[in-house]
């Protein structure tokens, strides 16, 4: 009997151990210091970023959303979850499909693809209304 509970409260254990050390999100990215997992670039502008979860539970951190599409395109690596930094909330990492995007000359993102993530649709300057596109937009127009 003490055999079935000491084994009960070790699977117990293991299973609350194997839930602490995936990561239930994003990690805040250190600017000036993280560096890009596909350019190499120091991550340095707090209006630009995104982070790839991989299904193992790694964070691969980018300077800008278009090295994590790119990232993506040649390697399509696992991942149970993506973010980007929306450029109206600085340094704040939301999931993709809850933002949406405009690519102007207006948005100088680092690697140059002028590709901005909005988080307040309301607050999104009229000029740019209908330039809005989603996260599949934007996946399907920088792989192009």
């Amino acid at each position: 009997m003490k055999k079935i509970i000491g084994t009960k409260i070790f699977v117990c254990f293991l299973t609350l151990l194997m839930y602490a050390c995936n990561p239930s999100g994003p990690e805040p990215i250190i600017f000036g210091k993280d560096q890009c997992h596909y350019c190499k670039m120091t991550i340095a502008n707090p209006n630009y970023g995104a982070e790839l979860i991989t299904d193992k539970g790694r964070i691969l951190k980018y300077d800008a959303t278009e090295c994590m599409v790119n990232h993506m395109k040649e390697e399509s690596p696992a991942y149970m979850d993506l973010f980007a930094i929306a450029f109206d909330n600085p340094k704040q990492l939301y999931k993709v499909d809850s933002l949406s995007f405009v690519i102007s000359p207006d948005f100088r993102s680092p690697m140059g693809a002028n590709l901005a993530a909005f988080s307040k649709m309301d607050e999104i300057e009229t000029k740019y209304q209908e330039q809005l596109i989603s996260w599949e937009q934007v996946v399907k127009n920088l792989k192009e």
